[in-house]
């Protein structure tokens, strides 16, 4: 009975990592990413996603030649806009000079609040 036991253990030592590596690279890579269209055409893409929040995008899709414009969250989604053209990319701005103003923008509001206060208006 004891060798029986240590048997059924060493055999559970040795699948266990075995069948969690397995669920992770099916989880990570498998079936659960993969899209199997027939034919291989595909009719929608996306172009675009931006965060809004923790858990809201903003998302710019093609779908048969035609984009358009989805906000969507938890709690469902909203078309925003339809366009038969793709819109023009905007350009890129740097990360720090637009963190920078933003800090700016911030201090003038405080700054603009106390002398509001001291004055009285």
């Amino acid at each position: 009975m004891d060798k029986e036991l240590l048997v059924a253990a060493v055999k559970m030592i040795i699948m266990l990592p075995l069948v969690t590596a397995l669920a992770y690279f099916l989880i990570k890579y498998g079936l659960a990413r993969r899209s199997f269209i027939p034919g291989g055409q595909r009719r929608m893409r996306l172009i675009e996603q931006i965060p809004l929040g923790p858990k809201a995008f903003l998302s710019l899709v093609e779908v048969g030649g035609r984009y358009v414009l989805l906000a969507h969250s938890e709690s469902g989604f909203q078309v925003i806009r339809e366009m038969d053209d793709l819109p023009a990319p905007l350009p890129q701005e740097d990360a720090r000079a637009v963190e920078f103003k933003c800090l700016t923008d911030k201090l003038k509001g405080i700054v603009k609040g106390r002398g509001d206060r001291r004055t009285g208006r």
